[in-house]
C-alpha cells in the first residue's frame, strides 16, 4: 500500500504518516486553497485584494529566517504541527465572512502561521529520509496529495456553484477540518535520535554561512529571478478566468483537477529522475518549460490554451518544487539546514511581497496580455541565469545504503 515496499524498513513508518498527512492536505488544498482567489474575486474583491490573496502564502515566507532561528531550540515535528493546525483552523471562521476585506484578512493570518512551519519541515525531511530515497519518497507523497486534490477540487467546484455563490461558507470550513487532520497525522512522525542543534546567537551567523557558499548564492539569484517572473503572473490567472473568460466555479474546478492530475502523474518520474540525476540539471529544463504557462494565457481567446497551461503547470511546477528543494538540501550541511532554508523562504517571501503587485500594475497600465508576456520574459531570464549554475554538494554524489538493511 502507498508503495511502501520501495523503501527500507526504517523509512516506512515516517513515510506512511507523511503520505496520510499529504492525502488530507490534498483534500484541504482542493476544497479551499485552490479556490481562494476565485471566490475572493466573485464576492467583490478588488484586483489589489486578489493580488494580496495570491501573494500572502509566499510573502509571509519573509518571516521564516526568524522562525528558523527559533525552531532550532525545539522539536522539529511539533514546530510543523501546531502552526499549521492553527492556520487551517482559521478557515472554520469562513462561515461568518461578510465582505472581501475579512475574507482577505483570514487568508493573510493563515499564511503567516503556515510560514512558521517551513524551516522545521525542511529539517524533518532531511532527517527522516535517506539521500538515496528522499526524492522518491517526497515524489510519492506529493502524488497521493495531488490525487486527493484532483478529487477534492472536482467536487469543490461543483459545490461552490451551489447556494447562489455563498456555499463557500460551508465548503471552506469542511475543507479546514481535513487540513487540521493532516496536521494531527504529521505529528506521529518521529525523528530517530533527534538532537537539538545549538542555537545560533545571531541571525548574522546564518547569513554568513550562506554568504560563503558561492554556488548556492548564484543558484539563489537564478531561482529568485525565475520565481519572480512566475509570481508576476499568478494573480492574473484568476482575473483572466473570471473577467475575460467568465468561467464558472465548476469549470475552474475541472482545470484544477487537470493541474493536480497531471502533477500526480509527473511525480512517478520526477522522484526517480531526481534520485538518478542532479536536480539542478532537471530544474534548468523545467524553468524553460514554465515560461510557456503565461505565454499560453497571453494568446488565449478561449479555454483550450488554458487547459494546456493547466496541464503544463501541474507537471513542471511540481518538478520545480521537488528539484529546488532537493538541490538546496544537498547544498547545505545538516546543522545549517533550517537556517539556509530560512534564508531561501525569506527570499521567496520578498518576491511574493513584490512580484504579484508588479504583475497587477502591469495589468492595470498595459493590459493583461502584455503583463503575461512580461511574466514569461522574466522567467526566461531566470532560466538563462541558471544555465550557468554549478553544483557543489556536501553529500556524496552516490551514497551506499546502510549495511544489513532488510527490504520486504
Amino acid at each position: 500500500m502507498f508503495f511502501t515496499k520501495k523503501f527500507p524498513y526504517y523509512t516506512r513508518v515516517a513515510y506512511l504518516y507523511d503520505v496520510r498527512s499529504g492525502i488530507f492536505f490534498g483534500i484541504f488544498n482542493g476544497l479551499v486553497i485552490f479556490f481562494l482567489p476565485i471566490i475572493g474575486r466573485k464576492i467583490g474583491a478588488t484586483s489589489l485584494e486578489v493580488a494580496i490573496i495570491t501573494a500572502a502564502p509566499t510573502a509571509c515566507f519573509l518571516l521564516t529566517l526568524i522562525w528558523a532561528k527559533i525552531c532550532r531550540k525545539s522539536k522539529k515535528v511539533s514546530w510543523v504541527v501546531f502552526p499549521t493546525l492553527l492556520a487551517r483552523s482559521l478557515f472554520l471562521s469562513m462561515f461568518f465572512v461578510k465582505n472581501p476585506l475579512i475574507f482577505t484578512s483570514i487568508i493573510v493570518c493563515a499564511a503567516i502561521l503556515e510560514s512558521m512551519a517551513m524551516p522545521a519541515y525542511s529539517s524533518v525531511m532531511k532527517e527522516v529520509y535517506h539521500e538515496n530515497y528522499r526524492g522518491k519518497a517526497m515524489g510519492y507523497v506529493r502524488f497521493f496529495c495531488n490525487i486527493a486534490t484532483v478529487l477534492a477540487s472536482f467536487v469543490g467546484g461543483y459545490l461552490l456553484d451551489m447556494g447562489n455563490g455563498s456555499f463557500y461558507k460551508f465548503v471552506f470550513p469542511a475543507g479546514a477540518v481535513f487540513g487540521m487532520m493532516s496536521s494531527f497525522l504529521f505529528k506521529k512522525i518521529r525523528i530517530r535520535r533527534e538532537t537539538k542543534l545549538p542555537a545560533l546567537d545571531r541571525l548574522s551567523a546564518i547569513v554568513n554561512s550562506f554568504r560563503k557558499n558561492t554556488h548556492l548564492k548564484y543558484f539563489t539569484l537564478s531561482f529568485f529571478t525565475a520565481g519572480f517572473g512566475y509570481l508576476m503572473g499568478a494573480p492574473l490567472y484568476p482575473l483572466f478566468m473570471v473577467d475575460e473568460l467568465s468561467l464558472s466555479n465548476t469549470v475552474v474546478g475541472y482545470l484544477g483537477s487537470a493541474t493536480a492530475l497531471s502533477g500526480s502523474i509527473s511525480f512517478f518520474f520526477w522522484g526517480h529522475l531526481i534520485d538518478r540525476y542532479k536536480p539542478l540539471n532537471l530544474l534548468k529544463v523545467i524553468i524553460i518549460i514554465a515560461a510557456l504557462i503565461p505565454l499560453l494565457y497571453a494568446i488565449s481567446h478561449g479555454i483550450l490554451p488554458i487547459i494546456f497551461a493547466s496541464i503544463i503547470s501541474g507537471i513542471v511546477m511540481n518538478g520545480w518544487d521537488l528539484c529546488w528543494y532537493n538541490h538546496v538540501i544537498q547544498e547545505v550541511k545538516r546543522e545549517q539546514t533550517a537556517g539556509i532554508f530560512g534564508i531561501q523562504y525569506s527570499l521567496i517571501g520578498i518576491r511574493g511581497l513584490i512580484a504579484p503587485f508588479v504583475g497587477t500594475m502591469l495589468y492595470l497600465h498595459l493590459g493583461i496580455r502584455y503583463a503575461f508576456i512580461a511574466s514569461a520574459s522574466v522567467i526566461m531570464m531566470g532560466a538563462i541565469f541558471m544555465l550557468f549554475c554549478k553544483k557543489k554538494a556536501f553529500a556524496p554524489k552516490i551514497q551506499v545504503a546502510v549495511r544489513n538493511v532488510r527490504f520486504e
